[in-house]
Formats: structure tokens, C-alpha cells, sequence
């Protein structure tokens, strides 16, 4: 076989997708009030908090006398004993316990203090002296570690985030775009918007809950944290809420949080014991806002056992379709939304080389501690086939997209679920949709990736695909897009380009050439996968921002090793 093949055959399968007929200036000839039921963002909001001080422009507001501006890790003997002990390792792993328990009588040794922050302890333990041992840990044996040593978080000081002095300006206006979306489902103008946040999406459910406290109060809400969650669901339906802390070991991978954060321990565990208390929240919100983290938790939060939506998520879905409730979701939060096939775990490169796997998503290290699924490690591309939470019923949906280079594996898995439309959305940028109409709105910094009629054999994947950029709107249905307006927007994207199209920019930085009059076709090589997309006279093409939209693109990734060429 030759290279010469390999791209003939790419252009072959190229040039066999249909054609869309989406017009690239062309408004959507109904009627559009400006709802939005759903705000979908790709991940990536990081905001200047006192806990982040380097996404910050200024720092000299953090004051540490009250605010939370780290975790601190515990290295006295006690609780050292604690994190090392039989209970917490199993005799699988009794080599990598003993090493732990080395390295940090070690890092004690070295530092000669009990108490340090959790920067100082990464940074201690990733040493050469004990990075043989680090490296050695799954994440979840690292994260139940820093759970099992982390001391108590004092209950008057909370994390706070400063808006003004924040570097992502992108992702500030986005959340004051979500408020704005939740005030048109007020009945009273005059009052404040009432948020709900879930952090259902984390390992880690109390980290996050003073972040969106103090976010979305000072955006001029009234945040309330809807503290519902893979555990505490399970602890309900067994009858286990006094054992919360125990469940969420199991189903979280999270110690000791009974511990750490006591208050919202606490606060919790009542509301596990009063079930109507769920209900009773999402009849008085205007919004619902679902964090970053694992769609996988988020989906098991609200799906029931039997793949039924739980009695939770009807209420939802309902205030929702009835323009009473507006939901988002960040990154993760976003992909459990959708009602078809939803991304759990993968990369490009798995994806186009091993394809897609209807199975639990395998935890990052897996293969170091032994707890991967069946036929699956830390990089397989996995899905739960029968969706997620079911609000967006247009296509499946990916996040952190060109910034991970995610082409691959949303092809491979609309190719082969037989899903006509999926969407990828970058970082710092956010989709406003209308669930009734399909019309959208893109916002932010960057960009969604719409990928049409998919077509995938064992080691290629191939599509038609749309590429807008904030300020684009336009018309959806589950088949595709049917109208698009370009953006026009003036801002320069500042990252150098790349042609790492596995797990960086490198498509979209790359397809700028397509908006030139040089240039129909770009091929990119990476390890040994191929890239080929290319535009023909149904395509259109716009700059915008530095950036080249595209509609009606041709896409095709090859696996193809050198020793087979």
C-alpha cells in the first residue's frame, strides 16, 4: 500500500458524502423572539478567584485572613497513617502503598512541616527523589490521597472570585449572558433571577459550591446550590443518608469529605433525608446551571437505574419545554444534555484507530491501578448509547473541542451510531439554543464544529462539516443545519497555530488557508494519522476574528502506520 492510495482512498470516501444545502448568509425565514431555552459551553471558563490567582490580573485584592485561597495537605504522622492504612488499598496495590508511605515521610522529611498547601505538596512529590512513585499512581489514587490528607476547610472562609480583574473576559460575558437568559423566565421583573447550580459533574461535590455562590450573586442573581449528585441519589434509594460519606467513596472515587467540608456535609445529608426538597427547588428557579467534570456522574444524577429519566428530570424537562426554566451546562455539563449518543471518554487517536465503545468510561490511569473496563484504557472512546439527559435533542454533543483536537472521536462516534448532526464546541465559547425552532447563537471567543451525514470503516472516519465562530447564528434541525449567518467579528485569536490536529487546533488553525482563493484542500499528517479537509464549489467560506468559517466542508482522519505504507 502506498501513501498515494491512502489519500485516494480518503478523497473517495470525501467526495461520496451528499451535500448539504445550508446557505451561509441566509436568515431563518420564521419569526425568532430571541428565547433561548438551553446555553451549551465548551468548557473552559476560568475565572479570576481567590484560589487561582494566576488567572488574575491583579492579585493584591486576595486576602488571606479571609478568603480560601488553598487546600493544605496534613503530613503528621496520624494522618499520614490514615492515608497509607489497608482500608483505603487494596493487596493488588500493597507496592505502591508502601512507596506512598515512603515519599511522604520523605517529603515531611524534607519539608520539617505537618501542614503545607496542596501547589507546595504537588510540587514536592513530583521531586525526582519521588516522581518514580507519582507517575506509578492512577488519578484516582492520587486524588484519594490528597482527599485522606487534606485538612479541614475553616468554615468563615470562603473562595471568592473578582470579575473585574479577570484575564478570560470571554467566559464573564458568557455567565452574564446565562443571567440574562434566566431573567426572561421571571414572572416579576423586579426580582432577582433565582439560580440553581448542581455540581453533580465533580468527584469532589463541596470544591465548587462557594465558586458559583459568590459568581453568580455578584452578576446580580439570587444563587441557591442544588445539591444533588450521583451519591446522594444512591444514598436516597437505599436508605443511606446518614452513610453519605460512605457512598461517596464508592460511586464519587471521595474521601473524607464528611471531614473537610463539615457544613456542607451536613447540609447534604438533610437533604438526602427529604426527598421533595429536590422538586421544590427546580419549581422555584429561573435556571439551572450544571458544572464541568464527568457527564457520566451528571447522567447517573438523573437517569434512573432502569435508563428512565428520574421523577427530578421530568419536572425539568417540562418547566423547561414550557419557557419556566432555563438550563446550562459548562464542558462536561453541557455533553450530558444530550438525547442522543454521549461522549463519556476518548481521544482522536483511539477513536479512529479502535473505534467506539458503548461502555462506563474507563478512569484516566486506569491501567496503573487495574480498574479499567473490559477491552477499554484510559484513551478508548466510550459512550452511553442511549444519551443523556435528553434536553437537546438535535445531535450529540462534544466540548473543549479544537482546543483537545476532538475532531476524531465526534466523527467516529456519529459515523458509527448513525447520528446525522453532532456539535463540538471550543473553549471560551457557548451556544444559546431554541429548542422549539432549533435557531441558535454562538458566543465568547471561539467557535462549534457541526458535523453532518458521517461515514466510518475500521481506521477512517469522514464528514461533511461547519465550522462558526462567535457572533454566527443560525438554524438547526436533528439533520443538519439548515441556515447560517456568518460572524464578522474583529478579534484576533492569540494562540500560535499549530498542525497538531490529535489533541490541539491544528484543523482549525490550519483551514484559514480555505478562505484564501490559493488554497480548495489542506492535508495534514500527525504520528500516523492523516487529515483531509477540503472545500468545493457548494462550500462557502468568511474570515472572521482571524479564524476561517466554513460551510459545507469535507473532512476525512486516516490511522495509517508507516509500516503498512
Amino acid at each position: 500500500m502506498n501513501k498515494g492510495w491512502i489519500a485516494s482512498s480518503l478523497s473517495i470516501v470525501l467526495a461520496g458524502l451528499m451535500t448539504s444545502a445550508v446557505s451561509a448568509q441566509e436568515q431563518p425565514t420564521i419569526k425568532d423572539d430571541g428565547y433561548r431555552h438551553l446555553m451549551l459551553t465548551g468548557g473552559g471558563l476560568t475565572l479570576c478567584t481567590s484560589m487561582a490567582s494566576d488567572t488574575c490580573n491583579e492579585t493584591d485584592w486576595i486576602d488571606s485572613k479571609t478568603m480560601r485561597t488553598n487546600r493544605y495537605i496534613d503530613l503528621s504522622e496520624k494522618s499520614i497513617k490514615t492515608a497509607v492504612s489497608d482500608e483505603y488499598w487494596t493487596g493488588f496495590r500493597e507496592e505502591a502503598r508502601k512507596k506512598v508511605d515512603e515519599a511522604l515521610k520523605l517529603i515531611y522529611d524534607r519539608m520539617n512541616e505537618e501542614i503545607i498547601t496542596e501547589r507546595v505538596f504537588m510540587r514536592e512529590f513530583t521531586r525526582r527523589a519521588t516522581l518514580k512513585t507519582y507517575n506509578a499512581l492512577s488519578e484516582a489514587e492520587w486524588n484519594k490521597l490528597v482527599d485522606l490528607l487534606e485538612m479541614p476547610v475553616p468554615a468563615e472562609l470562603d473562595e471568592k472570585i473578582n470579575l473585574n480583574e479577570s484575564q478570560n473576559k470571554p467566559a464573564v460575558d458568557i455567565y452574564r449572558q446565562f443571567i440574562d437568559m434566566a431573567k426572561t423566565t421571571r414572572f416579576d421583573d423586579s426580582k432577582k433571577p433565582t439560580i440553581f447550580f448542581t455540581t453533580s459533574s465533580s468527584r469532589d461535590p463541596y470544591n465548587e459550591v462557594d465558586y458559583y455562590m459568590d459568581l453568580f450573586s455578584q452578576l446580580g442573581a439570587e444563587p441557591h446550590w442544588f445539591p444533588v449528585d450521583a451519591a446522594l441519589i444512591k444514598a436516597q434509594q437505599e436508605g443511606r443518608c446518614d452513610e453519605l460519606a460512605d457512598v461517596q467513596e464508592e460511586v464519587l472515587g471521595a474521601y473524607a469529605r464528611d471531614r473537610v467540608y463539615r457544613d456542607r456535609y451536613q447540609q447534604q445529608v438533610e437533604f438526602c433525608k427529604a426527598p421533595k426538597e429536590a422538586l421544590k427547588m427546580v419549581r422555584q428557579a429561573n435556571a439551572i446551571f450544571i458544572n464541568d467534570g464527568d457527564a457520566n456522574l451528571t447522567r447517573s444524577t438523573f437517569i434512573n437505574e432502569d435508563n428512565q429519566p428520574s421523577d427530578l428530570l421530568r419536572d425539568i424537562v417540562s418547566f423547561v419545554q414550557s419557557k419556566r426554566l432555563v438550563v446550562g451546562g459548562n464542558g462536561a455539563g453541557a455533553v450530558a444534555l444530550t438525547s442522543k449518543p454521549m461522549i463519556s471518554n476518548g481521544t482522536t487517536e483511539s477513536a479512529i484507530k479502535d473505534g467506539a465503545f458503548a461502555s462506563e468510561p474507563p478512569p484516566f490511569g486506569c491501567d496503573l491501578d487495574a480498574t479499567c473496563p473490559t477491552n477499554t484504557n484510559p484513551d478508548t472512546l466510550t459512550f452511553h448509547p442511549l444519551g443523556g439527559l435528553g434536553l437537546f435533542h438535535f445531535g450529540i454533543l462534544d466540548s473543549d473541542f479544537s482546543d483537545k483536537g476532538r475532531y476524531g472521536r465526534l466523527i467516529r462516534l456519529a459515523g458509527d451510531s448513525g447520528t446525522p448532526l453532532s456539535l463540538g464546541i471550543d473553549e471560551n465559547t457557548a451556544m444559546k439554543v431554541n429548542l422549539e425552532k432549533g435557531l441558535f447563537d454562538i458566543v465568547g471567543e471561539r467557535g462549534v464544529f457541526f458535523v453532518e451525514n458521517a461515514q466510518s470503516v475500521p481506521t477512517a472516519v469522514a464528514s461533511t462539516f461547519h465550522y462558526l465562530v462567535a457572533g454566527a447564528s443560525g438554524m438547526m434541525n436533528p439533520y443538519g443545519l439548515q441556515t447560517a449567518e456568518f460572524s464578522d467579528q474583529s478579534g484576533i485569536v492569540k494562540e500560535n497555530p499549530t498542525t497538531n490536529f490529535l489533541t490541539d487546533r491544528g484543523l482549525v488553525d490550519s483551514i484559514r488557508v480555505l478562505c484564501g482563493e490559493e488554497r480548495n484542500e489542506v492535508t495534514l499528517l500527525n504520528k500516523d494519522y492523516r487529515l483531509i479537509a477540503r472545500i468545493n464549489d457548494a462550500s462557502r467560506t468568511a474570515e472572521a476574528g482571524g479564524e476561517c468559517q466554513v460551510i459545507n466542508g469535507k473532512i476525512g482522519i486516516a490511522y495509517q502506520p508507516e509500516e503498512k505504507l
